[in-house]
């Protein structure tokens, strides 16, 4: 059996804001991972992929799991996944951007400004469906019909999970009061309950369906400043202007939409985009221009 592991960090517990710098934030995060990964080899699971979006202790993981790092090209969220995995994880999750307001570093793919940062986005619809980072990941895992069996984080994205797709394990580590606090577990709480979800989880095979999208894929992005959505609009080919601060594009498909995901986090240098692949500067992710804007954030959501 294989499983696929998306792991995020801001939804991993003792980790609150980016004011504490990411305290302990690798220490933390390797240790819920690791506890899942032993339970699960010690449960009939014989090959593990993790796709960390953060840094992660490399060393103390068993032989067994594969950890893919570095900048991505196209695929952002399924890197190296396909349908030869059973089942896929998120791990560390954070609630999306325009969900609960509660959750603690809600955001999707690009954070909230905590000054005049500008390229946040305030939320992102999926075929008109309000999605975070775990609905697109659990869509591209659709992709190649593998299902996302469990989601551990924050209360509120464990909620966004549990709405998303029928039956499926979350494990809420901790639970965001405002979008700079949260009430936590322990992170050696955490870890073991972690593992034991993961046990779960994979109990579930067969029973949770792969979160399928066929046809064409819309997806719209409302940005905190209007700035950045006439940036979108140089960036995609194709892309609409819905208001002021929303940009929206379709593709044919759920994979178009996926490989045109913008996946660059700084100005995409000619050198870099032609190594990565890309014909162009690409996706409603994409940074482009100066930054800051000095436009005011409409944080938080009216």
């Amino acid at each position: 059996m294989k499983v696929y592991i998306l792991a995020d960090q801001e939804g991993v517990a003792g980790i609150f804001s980016r004011i504490e710098k990411y305290a302990h934030a690798v220490e933390y995060a390797t240790m819920e991972l690791v506890a899942i990964c032993d339970s699960l080899l010690a449960n009939g699971v014989n090959e593990i992929m993790i796709n960390s979006i953060h840094s992660v202790e490399y060393h103390k993981f068993p032989k067994n799991v594969r950890i893919f790092h570095g900048q991505h090209a196209h695929d952002l969220l399924t890197e190296g996944l396909d349908g030869a995995y059973s089942m896929a994880f998120v791990v560390g999750m954070h609630p999306m951007a325009g969900g609960k307001e509660k959750g603690c570093w809600r955001h999707t793919i690009l954070p909230h400004p905590i000054t005049f940062h500008y390229s946040a986005v305030e939320a992102v619809w999926l075929n008109d469906h309000l999605v975070g980072e775990t609905g697109l990941f659990a869509a591209f895992a659709g992709i190649h019909n593998v299902p996302v069996v469990l989601v551990t984080g924050d209360h509120w994205a464990c909620i966004e999970a549990q709405e998303l797709i029928p039956g499926i394990e979350t494990v809420a580590v901790k639970e965001g009061r405002s979008y700079f606090s949260a009430i936590s577990m322990t992170p050696q709480a955490a870890a073991e309950a972690s593992a034991s979800g993961a046990l779960r989880a994979i109990k579930k095979a067969g029973l949770v369906k792969p979160l399928r999208m066929d046809g064409p894929a819309t997806l719209k992005v409302r940005y905190q400043f209007a700035e950045r959505a006439a940036d979108a609009l140089s960036a995609v080919p194709g892309a609409t202007r819905i208001d002021e601060r929303t940009v929206a594009v379709t593709y044919p498909s759920l994979a178009e939409l996926r490989d045109n995901l913008g996946t660059l986090r700084a100005p995409e240098l000619e050198v870099f985009a032609r190594d990565a692949g890309f014909k162009h500067t690409t996706g409603l992710f994409t940074r482009l221009g100066a930054e800051p804007y000095q436009s005011k954030p409409t944080f938080p959501l009216s």
